[in-house]
């Protein structure tokens, strides 16, 4: 037979799992919604693409999104201090210890 404690935690634990169970539900509705949404944009910005190509006009071409790189002095200098601070392992190399 179970104690009265060990029934208590598993009511518990349940409980919780249902909790999480219908969060997870909602979580993933709201996900499934928005990715709908944003078909339905995607779908509706071809169909505007295509009315122009249908007219016969050409289909202007968005604006490429450009990265800026930024790159600084002090960045390139650790990489080199990096780069030489580095010792070598293993057996060091001198006259003692070499195989005859």
């Amino acid at each position: 037979m179970t104690t009265s404690y060990k029934l208590e935690a598993l009511k518990k634990l349940k409980a919780e799992k249902k909790l999480e169970r219908e969060r997870e539900a909602i979580e993933f509705k709201a996900k499934e919604e928005a990715e709908a949404k944003a078909h339905q944009a995607n779908l509706e910005r071809i169909a505007k693409k295509m009315a122009i190509i249908e007219k016969g006009s050409v289909v202007p071409n968005p604006k490429p999104v450009v990265e800026k790189k930024s790159t600084s002095k002090k960045e390139t200098k650790v990489e080199e201090k990096k780069q030489t601070t580095k010792k070598k392992r293993g057996r060091p190399s001198g006259s003692k210890n070499k195989k005859k």
